[in-house]
């Protein structure tokens, strides 16, 4: 009986990893841009290159 009380706690365990990794996925994907950002925001890229290079990572 009491080995079944374990297998609620493993599936929620799994359910949390899983949501994780989705979590970790999108910060990754969204990573470029938000250094594009603070690129433009620090003035290393000028306007036309902030645009074109969104226009890129967009595509």
């Amino acid at each position: 009986m009491c080995g079944f009380g374990w297998f609620p706690l493993i599936a929620l365990s799994g359910c949390n990893q899983t949501h994780e990794h989705h979590h970790e996925q999108a910060s990754r994907e969204r990573r470029p841009i938000e250094i594009l950002k603070e690129r433009y925001a620090r003035g290393e890229i000028t306007k036309e290159e902030f645009i074109e290079i969104r226009k890129e990572l967009e595509s």
